[in-house]
C-alpha cells in the first residue's frame, strides 16, 4: 500500500463567517484569533513559500476557513486580487442609492473592511441592509488595487511604525507586530515602501523645515 501525505490545507476547527465588504487581512485575523492562532502565522501559512508575506490563494483560504471559494469571493472586498483561478467581475445594479453621497458609501466600506457586520452598519447609519450591501458591493467591484483597501501609513499609524523602528524592528517584524497586536490593514509591501522611501523623504522635509525656521527672513539675504 502506498502511504499518502495528508493535504497541507485542512479546515480549522472553528469556522468564521466572512462579512460582506471585509478585507482578506481582517478576515484572516478574525479566523486566526477564533482558532487561537497568531494572525501573522496563519497569513504566512496560507501564502506559503516563497511569498510568505504576499497574498494568499483564494482556494487555500477557502479550504482552511471551511467555506467555498465562491462564498469568499462574494464577501471579501479584495477577492479579485488574491491568487488562484481568474474570476470575472460581476455587474452592479442600475439604481445607485449613493449617487449623491459617495462619501457615505466610502465610509461604510472602510468600516466594513475592519469586519463590521451589515446589521451594525445599517443601524449605525440609519440605512436599509440592502443599501449597505450595495455600498459594499460597489466599492468591492470598483476598487482596482488592494492597496486602496489598506490604511495609509500616516499620522497615528506612522507614529506607531516609527516607535517600532526605534525598537530596532525590521520590516517583517513590524508587519508581524501590526498583524498580531493591532487592527490596522497594512501589507508588508506598504511597510517596506514606507521604510525605504516615504520615511526618508519625510525626514528630509522635516530637516529642511527646521533649517528654514532657524534662519530668519532678514538673515537669508545677508552674506
Amino acid at each position: 500500500m502506498k502511504s499518502e501525505l495528508p493535504p497541507r490545507y485542512a479546515p480549522l476547527p472553528i469556522r468564521v463567517r466572512p462579512c460582506l465588504g471585509e478585507s482578506t487581512i481582517s478576515y484572516i485575523r478574525r479566523l486566526a484569533r477564533a482558532n487561537h492562532l497568531q494572525p501573522s502565522f496563519l497569513h504566512c501559512y496560507l501564502c506559503g513559500p516563497p511569498q510568505w508575506f504576499g497574498r494568499p490563494v483564494l482556494e487555500h483560504l477557502a479550504t482552511t476557513a471551511g467555506h467555498s471559494p465562491e462564498a469568499l469571493e462574494q464577501a471579501l472586498a479584495d477577492a479579485n486580487s488574491l491568487g488562484g483561478i481568474n474570476r470575472s467581475r460581476r455587474r452592479l445594479p442600475r439604481r445607485n442609492p449613493f449617487a449623491w453621497r459617495q462619501d457615505l458609501a466610502h465610509r461604510i466600506a472602510q468600516e466594513a473592511l475592519k469586519g463590521t457586520q451589515i446589521r451594525t452598519l445599517a443601524k449605525r447609519h440609519n440605512l436599509r441592509r440592502w443599501d449597505v450591501r450595495f455600498a459594499l458591493e460597489a466599492t468591492r467591484l470598483t476598487t482596482a488595487e488592494t492597496s486602496q483597501l489598506t490604511d495609509p501609513i500616516t499620522e497615528e499609524l506612522a507614529d506607531l511604525v516609527e516607535s517600532l523602528i526605534g525598537r530596532k524592528l525590521n520590516g517583517r517584524q513590524i508587519w508581524t507586530e501590526l498583524m498580531d497586536h493591532h487592527d490596522y490593514l497594512v501589507t508588508y509591501d506598504s511597510i517596506r515602501h514606507y521604510i525605504r522611501y516615504t520615511r526618508s523623504r519625510t525626514a528630509s522635509a522635516r530637516a529642511e523645515s527646521l533649517t528654514s525656521n532657524r534662519v530668519g527672513p532678514g538673515q537669508r539675504g545677508c552674506a
